[in-house]
């Protein structure tokens, strides 16, 4: 019985630790870690574990992004959210080289995992072969503007059909101004744009007057401790209520 007992422990102990490794406040171990933390794994002797490299690189990486080793979508198929009651608009371009752009850049399903633009100081051609790990909410194929790992249905992947997302790289400040007793007055910092009181949310820009919502002002993709990435907890909808006054 003890001895039974025992196995039961390190079972759990199994579990919790694989449930864990999910909810990190770190990158290492998380799901955006496509060495040993995400649904998707690879073991590319090029890239040799390297945790980052999937989004960033210390040398040639794109500006709009730091050290962005990847390139972003063009965005020229996007459906975009609408609705009669919404006061702001966007384009796929814009979205496209946005802060969201980041973000698209895999989660739209129109390039694969392994486009970089470089690893180790050399422009990055070879394929990665990636394994689907049994936690995989997403379903990948090997076709398109890739090689390996094109997300095509499933969470995380979204997709080019956003017309049921809330809608992204939108002045945040024309919608506030159109109808001001619905959302809550950015906040301004230094070189700090915010919305929200407790734990507010960031939003993107040089001005309260430009500054946009962004994939980033809800979710923080280093830190995914709350699940889903999320910047705060959505208990009582406090991420909603951080904007919209309800």
């Amino acid at each position: 019985m003890k001895r039974t007992l025992t196995l039961a422990g390190f079972a759990m102990l199994a579990m919790t630790t694989a449930a864990n490794a999910q909810t990190t406040s770190v990158i290492a171990g998380g799901p955006h870690d496509l060495t040993t933390g995400s649904a998707v794994r690879n073991t590319n002797t090029s890239i040799a574990g390297q945790t980052c490299v999937f989004c960033h690189t210390p040398h040639g990486g794109a500006n709009s992004i730091p050290l962005w080793n990847r390139s972003n979508p063009t965005g020229t198929t996007y459906q975009l959210y609408t609705s009669s009651t919404s006061d702001v608009t966007t384009t796929g371009g814009a979205i496209a080289a946005s802060v969201s752009g980041a973000c698209m850049s895999c989660h739209d399903g129109t390039m694969a995992m392994d486009v970089l633009l470089n690893v180790n100081g050399l422009p990055f051609t070879s394929a990665v072969t990636f394994t689907r790990q049994g936690t995989a909410k997403s379903t990948y194929s090997s076709t398109g503007g890739g090689t390996n790992n094109l997300m095509s249905g499933g969470l995380p992947f979204l997709g080019t059909d956003l017309r049921n997302d809330h809608p992204v790289t939108i002045v945040y400040e024309t919608a506030r101004a159109a109808t001001p007793t619905e959302f809550v007055t950015q906040v301004v910092s230094g070189a700090k744009i915010t919305v929200g009181t407790t734990n507010p949310l960031p939003l993107f820009g040089a001005s309260a007057g430009t500054a946009t919502v962004e994939c980033a002002s809800c979710h923080n993709a280093h830190n995914n401790s709350l699940g889903n990435f999320l910047r705060k907890s959505n208990s009582g909808s406090a991420i909603c209520t951080s904007c919209h006054i309800k």
